[in-house]
């Protein structure tokens, strides 16, 4: 699987050029790229539906009732016939999916990782896929 270095459009607003510049903000980023939307736009949608919570915006209840809202499905963990969770790079190439792995939240975009870090062997628990009507 291909792996694309991408701040979600983080880079317009603030710095992303040196280490100290990176942040914990996997799940606005993982998010804006997913749903095609702008950082700071869902930024705020997410501190919107963090007052109604009364979680923070990078708590599971928060996001997944936001994606909830989207369209998103919550889906169970992929496994390989062995039972085990599958990793990140093994996830199909077709669509788009935000993954949930251990305390990081990533798009996979058409066979393509985009994050900040190439997290291809991290475990994949719960992923969310756009409802198809």
């Amino acid at each position: 699987m291909k792996f694309d270095k991408s701040f979600g459009g983080r880079e317009k607003y603030k710095s992303v050029k040196y280490q100290k510049d990176i942040t914990t903000d996997c799940v606005i980023r993982s998010i804006a790229i997913a749903l095609d939307q702008d950082y700071k736009s869902t930024f705020h949608e997410l501190l919107d539906v963090s007052r109604d919570t009364l979680e923070v915006p990078s708590d599971e209840k928060c996001y997944d009732k936001y994606l909830e809202e989207k369209g998103w499905v919550k889906k169970k963990p992929k496994r390989n016939a062995r039972k085990r969770l599958l990793k990140v790079k093994q996830f199909p190439t077709d669509g788009v999916y935000l993954i949930h792995t251990s305390g990081h939240l990533t798009c996979v975009k058409d066979g393509v990782i985009k994050d900040v870090w190439n997290c291809s062997k991290s475990s994949a628990y719960s992923y969310y896929r756009k409802e198809v009507i």
